[in-house]
């Protein structure tokens, strides 16, 4: 039987424990975690309580999975049928050349924005700051084998998207989302290597292109969820619009950069 909110929370600081520590997480690895998405997302919102609890605070959402492509190829063994979201936190953020934790590190480079005035009821016409900025994960999956069987996506969720922080660039650009340039690569540098290059155009949700595309989706997703999470979307607001690249694993002592429309984000693994 799933628990409670009394005894979700009590499993949630359990997983909290593991993910601070980049450890095994023993409710996954047990199978002990969420048997359908909504169980994953109370679980989700289980974690930020305990968080708050400890004095963390939401700062924006981080959306992904939204490529069309790789929900198709990838069903089978994730279960999920749409693009997910999670939680960003004020201690997660990190500036630009940072030293990150190189313990299961994997990272994406992304594009991220700060609203700055979102009075239009089309999210399209918001202004927003823009960057690259590279998102950090808890790299690799702990549940059985069986879980390959369309329950991956569950630990994904629960695990607020395996998302770790957020390393932001020193500069920005500001104009409308929809004025983003979507044909503007995205370049990541894995020790000075090239690794990927992808465009912004490859970002498409519901016949929407781009940031717009995952905006809305988030806007549509809480606002159904009916959480309360919708209220979040607001001035100030950083919101991580999901990338069409890959989640790659990072080295200990190793830089890394993206850069995205003149600017360029970097940062190094520890050693």
């Amino acid at each position: 039987m799933w628990p409670n909110n009394a005894d979700l929370d009590a499993l949630a600081e359990e997983l909290l424990e593991d993910l601070d520590h980049r450890a095994r997480r023993r409710i996954f690895a047990e199978s002990r975690g969420p048997r359908t998405v909504a169980q994953a997302y109370q679980l989700q919102r289980a974690l930020r309580r305990v968080r708050e609890r400890r004095g963390d605070k939401v700062v924006g959402f981080k959306i992904g999975y939204t490529s069309r492509t790789v929900r198709r190829h990838t069903a089978g063994v994730m279960g999920l049928s749409e693009s997910v979201h999670g939680y960003l936190y004020n201690d997660e953020s990190f500036s630009n050349n940072s030293d990150v934790d190189h313990r299961r590190l994997g990272i994406e480079g992304e594009l991220g924005v700060r609203l700055i005035d979102t009075r239009s009821n089309d999210c399209a016409e918001w202004q927003v700051a823009y960057e690259p900025i590279i998102e950090l994960h808890a790299i690799g999956m702990d549940g059985p084998a069986g879980d390959n069987q369309g329950r991956r996506g569950l630990e994904l969720i629960g695990t607020n998207c395996i998302h770790t922080g957020v390393v932001h660039c020193a500069e920005t650009k500001t104009g409308r989302l929809e004025t983003i340039p979507l044909d503007a690569p995205m370049t990541v540098y894995l020790g000075g290597e090239q690794l990927e290059q992808v465009t912004l155009t490859e970002l498409e949700v519901n016949g929407v292109y781009g940031p717009v595309g995952t905006v809305s989706w988030l806007l549509q997703t809480l606002n159904a969820e009916g959480t309360g999470d919708y209220a979040l979307v607001r001035d100030g607001t950083t919101i991580i619009c999901s990338t069409p690249g890959g989640l790659h694993p990072v080295p200990p002592a190793t830089q890394v950069q993206v850069e995205f429309d003149g600017l360029t984000t970097a940062c190094v693994s520890t050693s």
